[in-house]
């Protein structure tokens, strides 16, 4: 029972808030837990960026109280996608040409395919972490991480990196959503710089041998990344969401048509 005589809990120290609650009171209390540059989420955000081995190291050995734990970190980062891809869909989604620019593209596996992006974008967030760290478990583990150490370190990366590209991708969108595939074309390129960052932090390695596994680490990501990515096609294509013709290019399925009513004519 919480005794209201004391300034602060007697049992867990906790500071006695009586007063009601109040729009000011809780723009104090957002600022104090968030904008604090002594707040966890601020440290874990700027450690990511200058000494992410401190942050990842830190947890990963039981340092848990200085940095925001992965879990939670993830969370921010899945949020503030959230919002961007709120935003993408109830205002901009007629100016975004989700083709890519590709003619022969078929506008029917477009759509479909940035329905799943969408509506399961938490998932696919979920989904690229093995992509990013069983290449480094194999490949860049002189810090002699075990798999589900490295899982750690990219839910802290992937989220790092989501949440610093979040004003630049919302500012993007909101300026000239036309151009928005295309800086998310870039910032495919602009991830990996970061992955190999942390991966460096991680390990020390010295220049070639660091520069020769980041070529064979990047090709064997992106060897996984288009390997989900049909997996997850194929996968759809058996449960009937996609169907075959969606995947013809324009052209070939407008031929297709054509035929079929000069042969029913």
């Amino acid at each position: 029972m919480l005794r209201l005589e004391f300034r602060f809990c007697p049992t867990c120290g906790a500071k006695t808030e009586v007063q009601r609650i109040t729009f000011p009171a809780l723009l104090r209390d957002f600022i104090d837990r968030f904008l604090d540059l002594d707040n966890s989420v601020v440290r874990t955000f700027t450690g990511m960026i200058l000494r992410p081995e401190a942050v990842i190291g830190g947890y990963i050995t039981g340092l848990r109280k200085r940095y925001l734990n992965p879990v939670s970190f993830l969370g921010i980062a899945l949020t503030l996608s959230g919002i961007l891809i709120f935003v993408m869909q109830k205002l901009y989604a007629g100016e975004i040409d989700f083709t890519g620019g590709a003619e022969n593209l078929n506008p029917e596996f477009a759509r479909k395919w940035s329905n799943i992006a969408f509506d399961f974008n938490a998932v696919l967030f979920l989904l690229y972490l093995p992509v990013f760290a069983l290449p480094a478990y194999l490949l860049m583990n002189k810090v002699r991480y075990n798999l589900a150490e490295y899982f750690v370190a990219f839910v802290y990366t992937v989220s790092e990196y989501s949440i610093l590209s979040f004003p630049f991708s919302l500012a993007l969108l909101i300026y000239d959503a036309e151009s928005y595939l295309d800086f998310s074309r870039y910032s495919l390129a602009l991830i990996f710089v970061y992955v190999l960052w942390v991966l460096w932090r991680l390990n020390r390695y010295s220049f070639l041998p660091f520069l020769g596994r980041s070529l064979v680490y990047s090709a064997f990501t992106i060897f996984l990344f288009f390997g989900l990515i049909i997996g997850l096609m194929v996968l759809l294509l058996l449960t009937g969401y996609f169907e075959l013709t969606d995947f013809q290019p324009v052209e070939t399925a407008q031929a297709i048509s054509s035929s079929a009513m000069n042969w029913a004519s």
